[in-house]
């Protein structure tokens, strides 16, 4: 098998107060992490560091990843795309934004589990990739873009490679621009246009019984491998209630998709798929 190759395709898809005012001159908490870090790629490479270490010793992410959110993003989008592109993106952004930091939280997760790398690049008119700009997209204003991402270095099992997210510098601190869904091509083929594979059957999930009693949901994210017959093959559970984990995995190996294709060739793609447990849902459904 030739080197991975990493094309973006979309599938679909969280101060304390107190004191007096001497008190709080004593007591006043350092900057924050995200505050502290310059506009370059290696303090970049350091504040994904740091989340890593948190997550691998189950320190809470929220607040830092909530800081990674762009502020007042409407007017952040228009300033930077325009005022053609620029409210359309920042409409994506605003819905996808929610889903997006619980996505990225659960990379953590995942990716604290094993070993690996953490790589950064900086992005230039010619490499930019994001979900909602295509690549000729102009900037009204040009704004700092960085690429990142994790290479496995352990024999664990699921990707080798994954895209931690493309991120900007605004207000003096990082910003996640965008949680991309990639698949990885596996399978040896010649360069040509590229079609994602596409769902055509997809089997819920059995809510499992003591889940659902004791009020647990949310996601689980499946790695799998999409087969060039459309089948889909587990590698693991990136992240998840161990409670949920299993009746994703059983929901997933059921799927089926139209496989990916390069110039009409079927290949082999590697994908995360994220499973939704909804109780609300769940109870709509036993009521009909």
């Amino acid at each position: 098998m030739k080197a991975k190759k990493l094309l973006p395709l979309l599938l679909g898809l969280a101060v304390l107060l107190g004191g007096t005012s001497q008190d709080a001159a004593q007591q006043t908490p350092p900057p924050s992490a995200a505050e502290s870090y310059a506009n370059t790629a290696d303090s970049l490479h350091s504040l994904l560091a740091d989340l890593l270490t948190a997550a691998k010793s189950d320190e809470n992410r929220s607040p830092k990843i909530a800081e990674m959110e762009i502020p007042d993003y409407e007017n952040w989008f228009t300033r930077t795309y325009g005022q053609e592109k620029g409210p359309a993106l920042a409409s994506a952004y605003g819905k996808s934004l929610k889903l997006t930091e619980q996505q990225f939280g659960m990379l953590w997760v995942e990716l604290a589990k094993g070993e690996g790398e953490i790589s950064i690049s900086k992005l230039d008119a010619a490499n930019r990739k994001f979900d909602f700009a295509k690549r000729d997209d102009t900037l009204a204003n040009p704004t700092d873009e960085f690429a990142a991402a994790w290479t496995k270095t352990d024999s664990s099992a699921g990707p080798a490679k994954q895209t931690i997210g493309y991120f900007c510098f605004v207000d003096g601190k990082f910003r996640l621009r965008s949680f991309p869904h990639e698949v990885q091509i596996l399978s040896t083929t010649k360069p040509g246009p590229v079609v994602p594979p596409k769902l055509i059957n997809r089997v819920p999930p059995a809510y499992p019984v003591l889940a659902r009693q004791s009020r647990i949901q949310g996601l689980v994210s499946v790695n799998v491998v999409i087969g060039k017959g459309g089948t889909v093959t587990v590698q693991n559970v990136g992240a998840g209630h161990p409670l949920l984990a299993p009746a994703a995995v059983a929901a997933v190996q059921q799927w089926k998709y139209e496989p990916a294709t390069i110039s009409g060739e079927p290949v082999e793609v590697g994908a995360k798929i994220y499973v939704t447990f909804e109780l609300a849902k769940q109870q709509g459904e036993q009521k009909q």
